[in-house]
């Protein structure tokens, strides 16, 4: 669950002119300009239409085939599709719909030689100014391979709000800035022969530190899920209390 809500950040401001700015799955890799240089997905068509000229494009697609993003300590590897589509092509509003096909991340960290991925199916809509962000999926899904070998798979109604520290540093295309971020919704988690329910909230929001060097980036703030499994309820809170360290508490 926290993972699907960091997830959320590395495509927030795609808007459409660059497929390559995306946050690095594994956090303790640092971010730098070289990585977007690394992985140049192929963008068709060309060029690029855009009727209201509001900088979201008609429609265009990234293909991630053979994308890999080289860091310190990680190795990302890239594949599947992302089509980002202006909903309202007439109107220069900023508004984005992200369509996620078999978009997969392979991660392996270099040092332990552990290798899990990540593989998304879904639609996103956003829209943002210089200051908010506001997200929304149906029946999104991921599925995860793990480590260890295991799997899960996550599928989510969320809403989330996304408040920039600094008023009007969110920039197209571009890494977020340090701010909140506000989720809640409903979702469904298979992980083996366990399935459950759980409706999701963030209070007080998380905090999203954009200089974290340990995954994931927030630094405060507090999830709480409430779980049904077999007409059983259970609260499972998650509460960060600095970059990457969170404490698990069930109840």
């Amino acid at each position: 669950m926290v993972a699907d809500v960091a997830g959320e950040i590395s495509t927030a401001t795609m808007d459409g002119s660059s497929g390559a700015a995306m946050a690095p799955s594994d956090a303790s890799a640092p971010v730098s300009s070289s990585a977007a240089t690394q992985c140049l997905p192929k963008e068709s068509p060309t060029p690029v239409a855009d009727a209201d000229k509001d900088g979201v494009p008609d429609s265009v697609r990234f293909d991630y085939s053979g994308c890999v993003i080289s860091y310190p300590l990680a190795i990302d590897s890239l594949s599947g599709t992302i089509d980002l589509i202006d909903p309202t092509k007439l109107t220069a509003d900023h508004a984005v719909e992200r369509v996620f096909t078999d978009f997969k991340r392979v991660a392996v960290n270099l040092v332990s030689g552990a290798k899990s991925s990540v593989t998304y199916n879904g639609t996103r809509m956003a829209s943002h100014d210089g200051t908010t962000l506001r997200s929304s999926e149906t029946n999104f899904r991921t599925d995860y391979v793990y480590a260890n070998g295991g799997t899960a798979e996550h599928v989510r109604t969320w809403e989330s709000i996304f408040t920039a520290d600094v008023a009007g540093s969110i920039m197209p295309n571009t890494l977020l800035p340090s701010g909140t971020w506000s989720v809640n919704g409903t979702s469904s988690w298979t992980r083996g022969q366990n399935s459950y329910s759980l409706t999701v909230t963030t209070n007080p929001a998380l905090h999203y530190n954009a200089s974290c060097t340990n995954a994931p980036r927030f630094d405060a703030g507090k999830i709480t899920a409430v779980v049904v499994r077999n007409s059983k309820t259970m609260t499972v809170t998650i509460e960060f209390t600095a970059c990457g360290v969170f404490t698990v508490t069930r109840s």
